[in-house]
């Protein structure tokens, strides 16, 4: 099926505003067939995985850093030292909307190779460009980003987008193995991406990658389709994000899918951000990590991004490669600084992070996609 969405628009309000088309074009579909239903729900991914905006708000959305105090340089969720350069690479699979993005900063030689972190995007994200600012905010303090789109065909199954992940990830790796230090790996994911996180993590070491160090960064979590997941050790270091007013992602999905499937991890935290306002308004909606709404969403770069996402998901890099402990702190929370508002604000704290050892979430909500409700879109996967 070949889906083509043209003049999609955000309002005021926060309605989306869409016109698409669609062609059958050799798509193969199951005896059981496709319920019209579920089809415009997975429709809805499209639009929603990434692209949300938090209807409920009354007050502008803050749409810069300038609003609020920023990590200062040096620290961590700030632009590092390190010049960043955006490799691209053929994708192996046809069927992939783009190619692969590597996002390479000037220490890593050969002579120092550097750890790998691998970002795996929402839904219809497919565009490095809508978390460009994030990888290269990582990037710039000496981690090699790579970023693998796969596909938002509403026919292709959860294994084809697993393997199309997969297989950019380890195409990457193949072309730049004289400056990655795959002994250090982390996995980064955003929506459907944060779900398949700990099956590209299962993967990765699988090839014998991982061995001095392991991280899982996942944040508004869609459903996990991976297996054997056991075999991630209770070693690695795990971050789950959700974020209060997630219009499109239930948090008990990141409970039931991420958090409880990987018991065995020892050092996790689950971090809650939420709704904090003064003249402007830093939304908790699911588009958090995105940094560029690139005209199509309200999704900003903001106070949120650098405080909540990038110096955690920094921290916990070099914690997780290094063992450094202030690192740690700031990783998991016992730092929960969200930073300060500008201007006539200036006294007043943004509301803090909220780091704690068990799930926290929003039970009043009604988000798009229910954890009750998986097995509706399981496209050939084993469910539950």
């Amino acid at each position: 099926m070949r889906l083509a969405i043209r003049n999609l628009r955000v309002s005021k309000g926060g309605t989306f505003n869409f016109a698409c088309s669609s062609t059958l074009a050799d798509a193969r579909v199951s005896d059981t067939g496709v319920e019209i239903n579920n089809m415009k729900k997975l429709l809805l991914i499209l639009i929603l995985a990434i692209f949300s905006v938090n209807v409920s708000a009354q007050i502008t959305q803050c749409t810069g850093l300038k609003t609020t105090t920023l990590p200062l340089a040096g620290d961590y969720g700030s632009f590092g030292q390190f010049n960043v350069t955006r490799q691209t690479i053929a994708n192996p699979d046809p069927a992939a909307p783009a190619p692969i993005s590597v996002f390479i900063p000037d220490n890593a030689t050969v002579q120092n190779k550097v750890p790998v972190v691998f970002f795996a995007h929402g839904f219809g994200g497919t565009s490095y460009q809508f978390y460009e600012t994030l990888m290269r905010q990582l990037a710039s303090n000496g981690y090699i980003v790579v970023f693998s789109p796969y596909t938002a065909n509403l026919f292709a199954t959860h294994t084809v987008r697993y393997n199309q992940l997969w297989n950019g990830f380890a195409t990457a790796v193949q072309q730049n193995t004289a400056i990655m230090d795959t002994t250090k790996i982390g996995f980064a994911g955003h929506s459907y991406g944060a779900g398949a996180t700990p099956d590209m993590a299962r993967r990765g070491l699988a090839q014998g990658w991982g061995a001095n160090g392991l991280f899982l960064f996942v944040m508004a979590a869609w459903y996990n389709w991976g297996t054997n997941l056991n075999q991630i050790p209770a070693s690695a270091k795990m971050i789950v994000q959700v974020y209060w007013d997630d219009e499109t992602n239930q948090h008990l999905i990141s409970q039931n899918d991420i958090w409880d499937k990987l018991p065995q991890i020892t050092e996790k935290k689950w971090q809650v951000i939420r709704r904090s306002q003064t003249y402007c308004s830093l939304n908790a909606g699911h588009s958090v990590p995105v940094t560029d709404g690139l005209g199509q969403t309200a999704a900003a770069t903001d106070g949120y991004d650098a405080w909540g996402v990038w110096r955690r998901l920094h921290a916990l890099s070099d914690y997780t490669f290094s063992g450094n402990q202030t690192a740690r702190g700031i990783a998991f929370g016992a730092d929960a600084n969200m930073g300060k508002w500008r201007g006539t604000f200036s006294v007043r704290r943004i509301a803090p992070l909220e780091s704690t050892d068990a799930p926290v979430v929003n039970s009043q909500s009604s988000p798009s996609f229910l954890w009750n409700q998986k097995c509706n879109y399981a496209s050939g996967s084993p469910c539950p």
